[in-house]
């Protein structure tokens, strides 16, 4: 975001503005963040193995299936969360510099954030990331004006914080998220919606939300579905996560614009070697007990420091591997840039050619596939879908969520066709 000639006017961000880097990172964060969400969209999780099409499995899915928890599960969602502070800092640095305020834009920003992710979250998907991510991003408000060792400061803490409340939960039988599963299972059963029974409680039935075949119904379970979600969230303590990575965004962005931060090759090297180091054993080991735990309690226990203290390590390090490689290389990973530029309208679109797929209301096609062949499909879809953002940047400005967001956001109609001497200089 920067300002017009007319220093009252305020103006999305132009394209010699970006930082192409960042935009290359955020499309390959979504590609990743796909390849994790696509297995509940296929019903891997919710359909028995007797439901597979035969020839669709291969002796190197569990292998495959381990090596991609270890490197994607939580790692890059949580370089989305990085992207997002580093966001955040630029449009902060750029209204300071201009002496306008920032508060109220973000706030207005992150309020029709918060309505396209409601939409997404009650109607559509509960894996909904965007709803949190506004509500925290109120929140992040709070943290601009930090110097930068509190911002680290808070982040450490806010990222070591779900360990306090797996043990604040079991330790004072205060069990809160449960109140929500049991508002979901009271939800289902209200709307004579399928629920499963399993040690005397009862849960949603998640194999027949996603075989059914009724679109006024698919609605119904999502709409309960968002009680899951808020649960979810906050057993995992994903709210400390999430807004512990924002601060370490919002610190990142002020050393790239003020100290140039990704061209800084030996800190780069630092954080790749050490993220490595520290957070790909912690991270194994969090897969091995995701795989090959049980269910006590000192299982989830042991998760949860697993998690705590391997997956921002390992995401901040293949974030700075990544930045390294692109400097090296450029060209190498520059066909990810418009998938990064149209992010917003790329997640959502994903979750719409997912359900068109796997779900009943679809294709019917949850619950027949392998690991890989699930894997081949998100793949061969976010290609399908660099090859239409790279079409669309010729002619249009923003991506078409974007163009929405962003004409709400600043209350006044943005063009979004290219004129024809931008569609001939900008390929």
């Amino acid at each position: 975001m920067e300002l017009t000639t007319n220093q009252n006017q305020l103006r999305p961000i132009q394209t010699k503005d970006r930082i192409k880097f960042l935009d290359v990172l955020r499309g390959i964060a979504i590609l990743f963040i796909f390849m994790a969400n696509i297995l509940s969209f296929a019903g891997f999780f919710s359909f028995p193995d007797e439901t597979i099409i035969s020839g669709t499995t291969f002796p190197i899915d569990e292998t495959f299936d381990f090596i991609m928890y270890t490197l994607v599960d939580g790692k890059f969602y949580s370089i989305f969360s990085l992207l997002f502070g580093i966001g955040c800092a630029m449009q902060f640095n750029k209204l300071d510099t201009h002496d306008k305020p920032f508060v109220p834009f973000f706030r207005k920003r992150m309020f029709w954030l918060l309505v396209i992710g409601l939409i997404h979250l009650c109607l559509f998907w509960l894996g909904d990331i965007l709803t949190l991510y506004a509500l925290l991003g109120f929140v992040l408000i709070w943290f601009v004006n930090f110097s930068d060792k509190n911002l680290i400061k808070f982040a450490v803490i806010l990222i070591l914080l779900p360990i306090a409340n797996w043990l604040f939960i079991h330790f004072t039988n205060l069990n809160y998220p449960k109140y929500f599963f049991d508002l979901n299972a009271a939800y289902y059963q209200q709307h004579g919606l399928p629920t499963e029974e399993w040690n005397g409680n009862f849960y949603a039935d998640f194999h027949q939300f996603i075989a059914n075949k009724s679109l006024s119904d698919y609605f119904k379970y999502n709409i309960g579905n968002t009680l899951i979600r808020i649960g979810a969230i906050l057993e995992e303590g994903r709210i400390f996560k999430v807004l512990g990575i924002f601060l370490i965004g919002l610190w990142a962005g002020r050393k790239i614009l003020n100290e140039d931060l990704l061209n800084n090759v030996k800190f780069l090297k630092k954080v790749t070697l050490w993220g490595i180091i520290i957070g790909l054993p912690i991270s194994t080991v969090r897969t091995y007990i995701e795989f090959f735990g049980g269910r006590e309690d000192l299982w989830g226990f042991l998760k949860t420091i697993a998690y705590a203290f391997g997956t921002v390590p390992l995401a901040m390090g293949i974030a700075a591997l990544l930045a390294l490689l692109y400097k090296k290389k450029p060209n190498l990973l520059n066909g990810f840039a418009p998938v990064g530029k149209t992010a917003l309208s790329n997640y959502l679109f994903q979750t719409f050619i997912a359900v068109t797929i796997f779900y009943g209301i679809g294709f019917g096609y949850a619950g027949k596939f392998g690991f890989t062949v699930i894997m081949a499909i998100a793949i061969n879809i976010f290609i399908f879908q660099m090859l239409i953002s790279a079409w669309w940047l010729k002619h249009f400005r923003f991506g078409p969520i974007e163009w929405i967001w962003r004409q709400l956001t600043y209350g006044k109609a943005i063009k979004i066709v290219r004129k024809n001497q931008e569609k001939i200089s900008k390929p």
